[in-house]
């Protein structure tokens, strides 16, 4: 079986280095989420723009406003996410750094 990484770690005996090298990577796949949340705010907005011009076309506009809220919540709590799993991370770094 292959694994994930996208290049070969050291293996090591530290069960804190293998924490935060998985919390990394899943970082790494939360920031892919995170541009796709941009890109649905950008769909939002286009929609929204498109709906509200005249003559307003009520569907696109309501489509629009939804999709940008949900997309925003989504945003909000993956740039939470990614911000505390990075001082996560940094922590563990920095008490590896001091076990040193």
């Amino acid at each position: 079986m292959q694994k994930l990484y996208r290049r070969k770690w050291e293996e090591t005996d530290n069960p804190l280095v293998a924490e935060a090298r998985a919390q990394t990577l899943a970082i790494n796949r939360l920031q892919i989420w995170l541009r796709l949340g941009y890109s649905f705010l950008a769909v939002a907005a286009l929609l929204c723009y498109w709906g509200f011009s005249e003559p307003i076309k009520i569907a696109p506009a309501v489509i629009g406003v939804i999709l940008g809220l949900v997309s925003l919540l989504v945003v909000i709590v993956l740039r939470t996410g990614i911000a505390n799993g990075r001082k996560n991370v940094n922590a563990m770094l920095d008490e590896l750094e001091s076990n040193r």
